[in-house]
């Protein structure tokens, strides 16, 4: 059986509230979770239903209130920050909704940001930024600062920079959300076409349900858990 490229067990999340008649909002209840190597995985749910916060967790950017979350056979659970971080950027790429795009960057600058953070030279960086943003088809954009791009090619730009450091997994929380029905097309056949054919692996967070029934397995979010569809 092929090992799971992430994995999650029991995960619970609580988040206090200054509330007197309520001192913890229960979130995650117990999830058990994994992605193989090469599938897109899609969790949809009403919002509010914690897909957001289960995405974060699985990233690395929160910590769960109990449970643990393996990248293939490590426990981040224990690491500290520094190491958190570095393991992140090496494994995990991320798409948010809004770009969070540096805005006094160019498209390329900002591709070229995680990977000069991983400690790649300005010259290294700018050839692979300039490879990634011809893969989503902004090769005549490269120069260009996000308020000079449409909405579709800013999160373009968000995609190129989440493929920089050459992922094991992209986690992409609602990447069309912000998007119109034509640019949220465009964007849903590109996450395919690079899992189609550079074998990424992707979870994707949507309430976009005709977008989900694409993906190889589709989970609910609801009352605090995860269910198969």
């Amino acid at each position: 059986m092929t090992q799971p490229i992430l994995r999650c067990t029991g995960i619970q999340k609580y988040f206090s509230l200054d509330k007197k008649e309520i001192s913890n909002l229960h979130v995650l209840k117990g999830i058990d979770f994994e992605v193989v190597e090469g599938e897109i995985v899609s969790i949809v749910g009403a919002s509010g239903s914690g897909k957001s916060t289960l995405l974060h967790i699985l990233g690395g950017l929160d910590k769960p209130t109990d449970g643990k979350v393996y990248w293939r056979d490590e426990d981040i659970s224990s690491f500290n920050d520094e190491k958190l971080a570095k393991r992140r950027i090496e494994n995990v790429g991320f798409v948010f909704q809004f770009h969070h795009l540096l805005p006094e960057f160019t498209a390329l600058e900002n591709v070229m940001v995680p990977l000069m953070i991983n400690s790649r030279s300005k010259d290294e960086a700018e050839n692979i930024g300039k490879k990634l943003l011809s893969r989503v088809e902004l090769t005549s954009r490269l120069n260009h600062k996000p308020t000079e791009l449409s909405g579709g090619e800013q999160q373009r730009v968000a995609v190129a920079r989440a493929l920089a450091n050459n992922p094991r997994i992209i986690l992409a929380d609602e990447p069309t959300g912000n998007l119109d029905s034509i640019s949220s097309q465009q964007i849903y056949e590109l996450l395919l076409e690079l899992n189609k054919k550079e074998k990424q692996t992707f979870v994707i967070v949507t309430h976009n349900e005709k977008y989900a029934e694409q993906s190889n397995r589709v989970f609910r979010m609801a009352d605090g858990k995860l269910f198969r569809i």
